[in-house]
C-alpha cells in the first residue's frame, strides 16, 4: 500500500531569511515501505507597490528654504521602491521584476503566503510613523501576464482605501529639515546610488535593514533629472526668490504639473514584452529627455524640476520660462510618442503665485488646474484658470506678444490690457449665448467699441483692431457651432501673459 508524507514549509525568522524544513525522510523502505510524494506549500505571486501621500509629503515645508528640501524628499519616494527590491529579493530568496520607477514597483515571487504577509508587515513596520507610505497588493499569478495586470491593478485600488493598521507604540519624531538639506547638497555631487544592508534605521533613507546610499562610483544619474538642481557657484542649492528673478517683467513664480492621458489604455490587455518596452519608453521620456529640455533652463537658474519619472512632472520656475517649456514639453512628446507608435498626449496645469507662496498650496493649486484641464477633454493646458488646447496657448503666447510689443515699443497705455481683460465677463456671456444657437450683434458691437474706444496713436488703435477681429471670428464660429472654433478666452489669458511681462517695465497709464 502506497503513503504519502506531507513536506511542509515554515519560515522563521523576522529579518525573514528563507527556511524550509522538510519533513520527509528517505522512507522508501522505512516505516511506511512505499512511496514518499512531496507536496511544497509554494506559490508564485505577482505584487505591486505604490507609494502614497507622495504629493503632501514632497511639499509640505515652509517657502523659506524650500529649494533646499524638495528634491531630497522626491528622490526619497523613489529611493523607497529601490529599498523594497532589495528587501524582497532577500526576503523571497529571488524576485523578477516587471517595472521599478516612478514610485512603482512591481515583480513576481515564488512563496508562502504566511511568509509574505510577514515580509509585507515588516517592510511597512518602519513607515507607520510617517505620512508617507507604501501600499503593497499581491495576488496569485495566473501565468497569464495580461489577466494578471488586470487582478493586481484592482487589488492595488483596493488596498489603497485599506491602510493596515498595526498596532504598536512609538514616538511620533518627525526628521528636521537639515536632515533633508543636508541629503540634498549631499545628492547635487553625487553620480549615483547603492543599497547597502543597514541593521539599524537612522535616517529616512535607511529602512527595514537596507540603506538607500549616495555614490561617487556608480552612475544612475548620469544625464538623468533625478538629482538635478539650479546651483551656485559654490555648488549650493538656488533658492526661488532667485530663481523668481529670472523671471521677464513680474518677477513671480509658476508651478507646473504634466500629466500623461488615458495612460490605462496603454498597458491595457498587453503582452508582458510591450507593458516593459511603453514603460520603459515613458520612464526614458520622463528621466533622460525630460533633462535635455531642461537642462539649459537650470544651469541659468530659471528652472527647479521638483520631480519627473514614471508618467507625470512638477516643475517650479520662473513664470514665463515655466510657459515657455511647457509647450516645449509637449512638442517634443508628441515627437516621442508618434515615433514609439504609443498614441498619448498630454494634459498640464500651471499656476503663477508670489515666491512666497506656501508650498503646500502651490502643488494643491497646480493639482487642481491639471484636473481642470482634464475634466475639459484632456490633452489640454489650464493657465490662469483656463483650460486652452495646446494651439490655442501658442495663440495667446503670440498676441500676449504683440501686447508686450505694443507697450513697450510703441508706448502704448496698459489700459488695453486691462480692457481685454474685464472684457472676460462680457464674452462669456456672449459665448454661452452662441452654444445655444442665439448671438446678441448689438452687443458684440457694444463690446468692440468697449476695446478700443481710448485714447491712442493709429497703429495701436490698427493693432488692436485686428486683434478684435479675431475675437469676432472666434463668438461667430461658436455661434455656428464649429468644431475648430476658436476659444475667445484666449484673449483675456493673453492679455494676463501681456501685464505680467510689461508690470515691472512700465508704470500703468491707464
Amino acid at each position: 500500500m502506497k503513503h504519502s508524507v506531507l513536506l511542509a514549509v515554515h519560515h522563521t525568522n523576522l529579518h525573514l531569511k528563507k527556511d524550509l524544513f522538510l519533513f520527509a525522510n528517505k522512507a522508501k523502505n522505512a516505516l511506511f515501505g512505499g512511496v514518499v510524494s512531496c507536496v511544497i506549500f509554494m506559490q508564485r505571486y505577482l505584487f505591486k507597490i505604490d507609494i502614497s501621500g507622495i504629493q503632501s509629503f514632497i511639499f509640505d515645508v515652509p517657502s523659506k528654504g524650500a529649494a533646499k528640501q524638495l528634491k531630497a524628499r522626491s528622490v526619497y519616494v523613489q529611493a523607497i521602491t529601490y529599498i523594497a527590491e532589495e528587501f524582497f529579493k532577500e526576503a523571497f530568496g529571488s524576485i523578477e521584476i516587471v517595472y521599478n520607477g516612478g514610485g512603482n514597483l512591481f515583480f513576481y515571487a515564488q512563496t508562502e503566503e504566511n511568509h509574505l504577509k510577514t515580509a509585507i508587515k515588516t517592510f511597512q513596520q518602519d513607515f507607520l510613523t510617517e505620512n508617507l507610505f507604501p501600499i503593497i497588493a499581491y495576488i496569485k499569478a495566473n501565468e497569464d501576464f495580461k489577466a494578471d495586470m488586470q487582478a493586481i491593478a484592482q487589488k492595488a485600488n483596493i488596498a489603497k482605501l485599506q491602510k493596515p493598521l498595526y498596532t504598536q507604540t512609538y514616538t511620533y519624531r518627525p526628521y528636521r529639515e537639515d536632515v533633508w538639506k543636508n541629503f540634498s547638497e549631499k545628492l547635487v555631487k553625487k553620480n549615483g546610488y547603492e543599497i547597502l544592508k543597514q541593521s539599524q534605521a537612522k535616517d529616512p533613507f535607511s529602512k527595514a535593514g537596507f540603506c538607500f546610499k549616495l555614490s561617487e562610483q556608480q552612475k544612475q544619474f548620469e544625464q538623468k533629472i533625478i538629482n538635478k538642481v539650479p546651483l551656485e557657484k559654490d555648488k549650493s542649492i538656488v533658492g526661488f526668490t532667485e530663481i523668481a528673478q529670472q523671471a521677464t517683467g513680474d518677477p513671480k513664480l509658476a508651478a507646473l504639473k504634466i500629466d500623461v492621458d488615458n495612460l490605462g489604455q496603454l498597458f491595457r490587455d498587453k503582452d508582458r514584452n510591450t507593458y516593459q518596452h511603453n514603460s520603459q519608453a515613458l520612464r526614458f521620456f520622463f528621466e533622460e529627455k525630460m533633462y535635455d529640455i531642461l537642462k539649459n533652463y537650470i544651469n541659468e537658474a530659471s528652472i527647479y524640476p521638483v520631480f519627473s519619472g514614471g508618467d507625470d512632472c512638477f516643475l517650479i520656475g520662473a513664470w514665463d520660462k515655466i510657459l515657455e517649456t511647457a509647450q516645449t514639453i509637449q512638442e517634443e512628446f508628441y515627437r516621442f510618442q508618434q515615433d514609439k507608435n504609443l498614441n498619448l498626449t498630454l494634459s498640464a496645469g500651471v499656476v503663477v503665485v508670489s515666491p512666497k507662496f506656501p508650498m503646500v498650496r502651490l502643488a494643491e493649486e497646480a493639482e487642481h488646474a491639471l484636473e481642470l484641464a482634464k475634466q475639459y477633454g484632456k490633452n489640454k493646458i489650464t493657465i490662469f484658470d483656463e483650460p486652452l488646447t495646446w494651439s490655442e496657448l501658442a495663440k495667446a503666447q503670440k498676441i500676449a506678444k504683440t501686447l508686450h510689443k505694443l507697450i513697450t515699443q510703441e508706448n502704448a497705455s496698459r489700459a488695453v490690457l486691462h480692457r481685454i481683460k474685464s472684457s472676460e465677463i462680457g464674452f462669456t456671456r456672449l459665448q454661452e449665448q452662441a452654444q445655444t444657437g442665439k448671438l446678441n450683434f448689438p452687443k458684440v458691437h457694444r463690446l468692440k467699441y468697449y476695446l478700443r474706444n481710448f485714447k491712442d496713436k493709429a497703429q495701436v488703435k490698427e493693432t488692436i483692431e485686428e486683434i478684435f477681429k479675431e475675437y469676432e471670428q472666434a463668438l461667430l464660429q461658436t455661434f455656428m457651432q464649429k468644431q475648430n472654433a476658436l476659444n475667445p478666452m484666449v484673449f483675456p489669458v493673453a492679455a494676463r501673459w501681456a501685464e505680467l511681462l510689461t508690470k515691472s517695465q512700465k508704470k500703468d497709464n491707464s
